[in-house]
C-alpha cells in the first residue's frame, strides 16, 4: 500500500510540473498576435502605403497647382488679421469673466451663470 501511494505521490508531483510548464506556453502563446490579425494589419498598411505614394507621385509630377507668392501674401494677412481679432476677444473675455466674478463672489452663483452663458469649460 505505501508503495502504492508513493508511486500515486510521484505521479501527481510530475503531472503538476507538467502543467506548469503548459501553462507557461500557453500564457507565452496567448501573448502572440493571431496571424489573421497580423495579415488585416499588413494590408492596412499596404493600402496606407500605396495612397502615400500616390500622392508623393503626384507632388513629384508637378500635378499640384502652385500657389503664386500675392496668394500666399494674401492668406498670411488674412491670418494675421484674424489672429488679432481672436486675441482681442479673448482679452474682452477674460476682462468680461473677471467683472462677473468680483461682483458676484459666491461660487454657487458664478457656477449658475457659467452654465446659464454656456462657459462651464472656463
Amino acid at each position: 500500500m505505501e508503495d502504492e501511494t508513493t508511486r500515486l505521490k510521484d505521479a501527481t508531483a510530475a503531472l503538476k510540473a507538467d502543467e506548469k510548464g503548459l501553462r507557461a506556453s500557453l500564457k507565452d502563446h496567448a501573448s502572440v498576435t493571431p496571424l489573421p490579425e497580423l495579415k488585416t494589419s499588413v494590408a492596412a498598411l499596404q493600402q496606407e502605403k500605396e495612397e502615400m505614394s500616390e500622392r508623393l507621385a503626384k507632388l513629384k509630377n508637378g500635378n499640384v497647382k502652385p500657389i503664386t507668392p500675392e496668394e500666399r501674401d494674401k492668406v498670411a494677412v488674412d491670418y494675421n488679421k484674424w489672429k488679432q481679432i481672436l486675441t482681442a476677444r479673448r482679452k474682452i473675455r477674460a476682462e468680461m469673466w473677471k467683472t462677473i466674478v468680483d461682483v458676484n463672489s459666491e461660487p454657487e452663483k458664478i457656477g449658475d451663470v457659467k452654465e446659464s452663458l454656456g462657459l462651464e469649460n472656463i
